[in-house]
């Protein structure tokens, strides 16, 4: 990735220590002026966990977004908003902690700032593609991100 800005959808494929592949988003909140290296930008997304055990919106180093995957790409979709604004969307959700994998992950979070539409392209990848029970979680995925487009 040649330069990181303000208000940047980021992706980036991950593996978890058991050997599940998933995906990850967040928002490039503030890359300052001639930054070297990834311990200088921040990205907001669903990360860590609260005392309870839950994941929350959080802005954090690229660095620490980078920990659960290699390398990040930029989301090519067409943006709504301004950066500025798509940064202020992503702010105004911090300490958010409603993390529900269906229908409010981090795809959905990119998506909605982004695009002003909560939607996520792996719930409905893996939930279509899938088995019988692939089709099970499409259905509570279509039912979540309904209910997830009208709360958010």
């Amino acid at each position: 990735m040649a330069s990181i800005e303000a208000g940047m959808w980021l992706h980036i494929d991950c593996v978890n220590p058991i050997g599940i592949k998933f995906e990850h988003d967040g928002i490039v909140s503030a890359p300052p002026e001639g930054y070297s290296s990834a311990s200088d930008i921040k990205v907001i997304h669903y990360a860590g966990s609260e005392p309870h055990g839950k994941r929350l919106i959080s802005e954090t180093t690229l660095a620490e977004f980078l920990v659960v995957g290699s390398s990040a790409r930029v989301v090519n979709a067409r943006c709504r908003f301004s950066p500025l604004e798509v940064v202020k969307r992503a702010r105004s959700q911090l300490g958010r902690a409603d993390y529900n994998v269906l229908g409010r992950n981090c795809q959905h979070f990119g998506s909605w700032c982004y695009e002003g539409a909560a939607f996520s392209r792996e719930v409905f990848k893996y939930g279509v593609v899938g088995t019988s029970f692939g089709l099970v979680v499409s259905i509570v995925g279509i039912i979540a991100i309904g209910m997830a487009r009208a709360s958010w």
